[in-house]
């Protein structure tokens, strides 16, 4: 198992690692493990374009203002979504293709399609 320390030290050196301006899609990024990955990358990053996609216009507003004060100068976007119905993933493509020429990294965490078995 890597090492706290190496994982915090590996995401220090994002600003100095990777470009600025990078183009990141967070599905599912509103709760759980999508909302941390989300605050960690927007901590770290030099000038992000940050798109998160969930059900919930609550938790999403509260976690661009944290966003926002991690780092000011990030561009925070909500796209309100069920993305378990594939007619509403064509939508966000579409959404987020009319304003970005590419996406540099896409982070899926969203919920499963778990089904109850028992009939």
């Amino acid at each position: 198992m890597v090492a706290l320390s190496e994982i915090i030290a590996s995401n220090e050196r994002i600003s100095s690692t990777i470009p600025d301006g990078l183009v990141a899609v967070f599905v599912g990024g509103t709760n759980g493990v999508g909302e941390y990955t989300l605050k960690a990358f927007a901590k770290y990053a030099t000038k992000p374009q940050l798109y998160i996609v969930g059900r919930s216009q609550e938790a999403a507003d509260r976690i661009i203002e944290e966003c926002k004060q991690l780092n000011p100068s990030g561009k925070f976007e909500f796209i309100k979504s069920d993305i378990s119905l594939l007619k509403n993933v064509d939508d966000v493509c579409r959404q987020i293709k009319s304003k970005e020429t590419a996406i540099n990294i896409l982070f899926e965490s969203q919920g499963t399609m778990a089904f109850n078995k028992s009939r």
